[in-house]
């Protein structure tokens, strides 16, 4: 069996590997069942050979199994009632609002930070959801939009930042999120955990790793690629955007009852003042139900306003998960990362460094596809097998492990969330791939652990520390983290030329020095005031960006000659 798992692990590792890098041309879903049958069929072969017909023929159900069917459900019951509300306008209703809001005492700056962080304050099931419906929406503030009231600058920086916002907002979600599948293997221990334990640092490190994005696309991205963004600004002394009278932004009213819905199936599905006995699919279903009859939904408008990827790329990883655990696989990795943290320089600390890292390494067109896959085998590190890590600790490491996870479709080459942002600002693809993984990698992972530790425990742990001391230390942590980030990117920002080998080995230094912080922080955050874990967790995190840096592209296009 010990062989069958190193087998199966390689063969699932190499796919996603070559798929990544495109040397197999088929979509991601595809190869991972194409990858859980291979892995089923070998175990078959296996089994009957060593332990007779009974055993082998056990195996699909030991696979089955192994799939966790609640975040599947909850995310199927999320997505129809976002369908409901697209089909039925309510995202119409929506921009209404906002352009109100525009003409509000808040003006034009306070209704943009609204507007980019409104993907983690909805947090769909999915970020592609409110991105298809807002990122047009966005476009219009620019000159080639109609509106002329953002320049080419602010208008990348706008659309970046938003892009970066919704392809993170997955995994804070009550309904259907990625943070459940953690969530879910946390309850092992911790009573509570399904009412989100995993939510809280989410949100918070994603609003902060959003604002340090809109910096880096600003002072670094476009410095890097000055000529990879075919926006146009508005021409100096041109009265032409004056002239332009936009249309009414108006919204009918089963757009606004269709809001109102949908609001109300969100906050009743996170509050539950009904009790757990409700459970969270019949709430999203049953307000998708409500929005069809009341605001006499269409069938076709429903199916269109229906995103099935992320279901595909879910049940697909998880089946390939199950695949894994059945013959071994997660037991092989476990051996193998476990005998990674025998080498003295790494440690557990550094191990734990490179791990909560690896989606980031290997984005994919969605999360959930190897969330599905690693998060048992990080399970495993507690006390449930390998006894590395405290409850506590895993959780610490779930949350930054979760996070990083959860925005790694963003960067991906793999048809990822940022190429809609990409296309929307007409950018090469991979402009934004830099701020994306370096903000995954350097801000949110390791202010999501210090989250956790300092502020989560107090309502999800049996200790519970002094709420406001904790709550000043992660402020304090807050401001050192950006601002060595915002300082050393300032530095790079200066030093960038028109030598582009250059600055691709300054952006790989800089993502080596952040990295190494990133996993220094994270042992701090395990481990405290362990100096050797410490400086394990600094190297971990050095080789863990290494990883990520030099795959970020020198340059994207061909530079264009401008008459």
């Amino acid at each position: 069996m010990e062989y069958l798992g190193y087998i199966t692990l390689t063969i699932f590792i190499v796919t996603m590997v070559l798929t990544l890098f495109r040397k197999i041309n088929l979509p991601v879903q595809t190869v991972l069942v194409l990858v859980s049958f291979v892995c089923l069929i070998i175990g078959a072969i296996f089994r009957f050979m060593t332990e007779g017909f009974n055993s082998a023929v056990l195996l699909p159900n030991e696979m089955i199994g192994g799939i966790i069917l609640h975040p599947i459900t909850a995310l199927l019951g999320g997505l129809f009632l976002a369908g409901a509300l697209d089909a039925t306008q309510g995202f119409d209703a929506l921009k209404v609002i906002i352009d109100k809001l525009k003409k509000s005492p808040i003006g034009l700056a306070g209704t943009v930070v609204i507007l980019i962080n409104l993907p983690v304050i909805a947090s769909l099931p999915c970020g592609r959801i409110i991105a298809a419906a807002l990122l047009p929406l966005l476009f219009s503030f620019g000159y080639e939009g109609g509106m002329g009231i953002l320049t080419k600058t602010q208008l990348v920086v706008l659309i970046a930042a938003f892009t970066r916002n919704a392809m993170g907002s997955c995994g804070p979600s009550p309904i259907g999120g990625v943070g459940q599948i953690g969530e879910g293997f946390l309850g092992a221990f911790f009573p509570t955990a399904s009412d989100g334990i995993l939510r809280s640092p989410q949100a918070f490190a994603l609003m902060i790793g959003t604002a340090v994005t809109a910096l880096f696309i600003k002072f670094i991205s476009e410095k890097l690629y000055p000529d990879d963004v075919t926006l146009r600004d508005k021409p100096e002394n041109s009265e032409e955007t004056d002239k332009i009278t936009l249309p009414k932004v108006t919204a009918p009213f089963r757009g606004y009852l269709s809001l109102f819905i949908f609001v109300a199936s969100l906050m009743i599905a996170i509050f539950q003042p009904f009790g757990k006995a409700m459970p969270v699919q019949t709430i999203l279903v049953a307000g998708g139900i409500f929005i069809i009859i009341f605001c006499q939904a269409k069938i076709q408008d429903l199916m269109n306003g229906i995103i099935l990827l992320p279901v595909t790329a879910m049940a697909s990883g998880f089946m390939a998960a199950g695949a894994l655990a059945a013959t071994g696989g997660f037991d092989a990795l476990g051996v193998l990362l476990k005998s990674l943290s025998t080498i003295q320089i790494l440690g557990v600390a550094g191990m734990l460094a490179i791990f909560v890292q690896m989606q980031t390494i290997l984005p994919l067109s969605c999360s959930r596809i190897l969330t599905a896959a690693l998060v048992p085998v990080l399970y495993l590190f507690g006390p449930a097998k390998f006894n590395l890590l405290t409850w506590p600790q895993l959780a610490i490491v779930m949350a930054a492990y979760m996070i990083n996870a959860t925005t790694s479709c963003g960067p991906s080459p793999l048809g990822g969330g940022g190429t809609m942002g990409e296309g929307q600002m007409r950018a090469e693809s991979g402009f934004i791939k830099g701020a994306y993984t370096y903000t995954s990698m350097a801000i949110m992972a390791p202010l999501a652990a210090l989250y956790m530790k300092f502020m989560n425990f107090t309502v999800f742990s049996p200790n519970n520390p002094e709420f406001s001391q904790n709550i000043v230390t992660i402020i304090l942590y807050t401001f050192v983290i950006i601002g060595v980030s915002i300082g050393m990117m300032s530095l790079m920002s200066k030093m960038v030329s028109n030598n582009n080998k250059k600055n691709w080995r300054l952006q790989l230094i800089y993502f080596l020095f952040s990295g190494g912080i990133a996993g220094a922080v994270l042992a701090f955050a395990v481990y405290e005031l362990q100096y050797l874990e410490i400086i394990q967790g600094f190297v971990g995190g050095v080789f863990a960006a290494f990883l990520i840096g030099v795959m970020i592209p020198k340059t994207l296009s061909v530079v264009r000659k401008t008459a």
